[in-house]
């Protein structure tokens, strides 16, 4: 496995170390570095820098866990980089076999072409920071503008949320994770040095009820993540609820907002820090990874979060920023045709006798409570699921279904999903209970015309018509 940050590669390595190997094998980590000799003097040749764990083979699924949940591998782009620059790195480790010098030396009258690229790309990080903060800036009367100091920019967005739940974690203090949540991010919180993950997976008054009696008993928490709307339910948690026992209470609200995004709604203000997927809507094009998080300028815990999250190197490469800025300049216009063309699928799907329920935050049971922190140009988002009655109706639907499918939502295309095959693999069955069956499928719908996407989706149902004939046929010669 390779990672930008040594951090995370010697974390990583701590990990799989306390894991027993089919094979004896020693879990080596080895730095990558440009000398001094060869950098010309440029900072930005420290981008070439990474880090290597080498690892037996029997703990791959440990290694990739590690990798995709903490979100600290490297993009393509930047892997791509490193290899060119590959032959003027040095190799560090505490193993004298794996310490290397670099095959090759840089002349000085050579001039790298990764120094062209990464000047033109420098000031891409506060563009990015500034046009988030703009966005993400409330229109509630009263509420500062957010500075661009105050938002940070990751690599995924699943770095984003390890970042703050590491910068959180302490043995010292319960953590608590409200309403269903991306299963990376429940894996995130719980790799976290927490005295103890509280779940409360169903996201109900009833649920804060319980939280609430457990603070009243003296209990302490240091932080409650929760999502705006859930990945996959698309039910939204009583913010303005949590934000006044978070004052009361004194801990954080981590909250994500990937599936809706700020140009949607306005809910920084009943957060601390809110954590973004950049590799979603806000990019849309499909081809760049990013996360971001904005702290809000508010908080009481403002100073405290902004100072442990400044701790951290800067692992974010910037031709990927490059690519998101370019990405990104068209996203209000975007997201409120999605948002438009989102809205004829949902009255489809709810008309339609094989469809047993169909989630999107305009007719969920919190439909009030996302409302409730809706801008007022916003919308209720492009991202609806969908549940058969049969699954192998279900099944039928997601194959006839005439468009793009894959592990994303938010992209300029629509796409679809069978999420819990994703999401859930390794424990499908244990989920229905929380409304998410292994059949769910997951929609995003794109930029396409209008009545050419309600078209697919119309034959789509059609098709399911004709299918469902033939079952009842099948069923009553049987």
């Amino acid at each position: 496995m390779v990672f930008s940050s040594g951090a995370a590669g010697h974390q990583c390595a701590t990990i799989l170390k306390t894991l027993p190997p089919e094979n004896p094998f020693t879990i080596e980590v080895v730095r990558f570095v440009m000398p001094l000799e060869s950098n010309l003097g440029d900072t930005s040749a420290h981008w070439a820098n990474f880090t290597a764990v080498l690892y037996p083979s029997d703990l791959l699924k440990a290694a990739m866990a590690f990798w995709r949940d903490t979100g600290s591998g490297l993009s393509t782009r930047h892997a791509e980089f490193c290899l060119e620059e590959f032959d003027y790195l040095d190799s560090d480790s505490a193993t004298p076999a794996y310490r290397t010098p670099a095959s090759r030396k840089r002349c000085r009258s050579e001039t790298p072409v990764y120094l062209t690229w990464m000047r033109a790309a420098a000031g891409n990080s506060h563009e990015v920071k500034s046009f988030l903060a703009s966005i993400a800036t409330s229109e509630q009367p009263g509420q500062p503008t957010v500075s661009p100091d105050d938002v940070f920019l990751y690599p995924t967005g699943m770095n984003a949320i390890y970042t703050l739940s590491d910068a959180l974690a302490s043995p010292k203090y319960k953590v608590a994770m409200y309403g269903w949540l991306y299963p990376e991010t429940v894996d995130v919180v719980r790799r976290g040095t927490w005295a103890e993950c509280l779940s409360y997976k169903y996201g109900t008054e009833e649920e804060l009820d319980r939280l609430e009696a457990l603070l009243q008993s003296g209990q302490q928490i240091r932080a409650l993540f929760c999502e705006l709307p859930s990945n996959i339910t698309l039910a939204s948690p009583n913010l303005r609820r949590i934000r006044a026992l978070a004052d009361q209470y004194g801990f954080v609200v981590a909250c994500d907002d990937t599936v809706a995004g700020y140009v949607n709604i306005d809910a920084l203000p009943y957060v601390d820090a809110m954590m973004s997927s950049l590799t979603k809507t806000f990019s849309g094009a499909s081809n760049v990874t990013g996360g971001g998080l904005v702290i809000n300028p508010t908080s009481r815990h403002h100073d405290h979060i902004h100072a442990a999250l400044s701790k951290n190197q800067d692992t974010y490469f910037p031709l990927d920023l490059d690519t998101l800025k370019q990405n990104s300049k068209n996203i209000v216009w975007r997201v409120k045709h999605c948002n438009q063309n989102t809205l004829p699928f949902v009255e489809l799907f709810k008309a339609h006798p094989a469809i047993a329920e169909v989630n999107h935050p305009s007719i969920a049971p919190t439909s009030a409570l996302y409302k409730s922190v809706m801008r007022k140009d916003g919308g209720y988002g492009n991202v609806l699921s969908i549940v058969f009655h049969d699954p192998r109706t279900a099944e039928h639907f997601y194959n006839v279904f005439n468009v793009c499918k894959g592990s994303s939502f938010g992209t300029n295309f629509t796409l679809a999903i069978p999420y819990v095959q994703l999401a859930n693999y390794w424990n499908q069955d244990k989920v229905a209970k929380h409304g998410v069956p292994r059949h769910i499928i997951r929609i995003s719908v794109g930029l396409e015309d209008s009545r050419q996407i309600v078209g697919t989706v119309k034959k789509a149902l059609k098709s399911v018509d004709e299918f469902e004939v033939k079952k009842g046929v099948l069923i009553d010669q049987v």
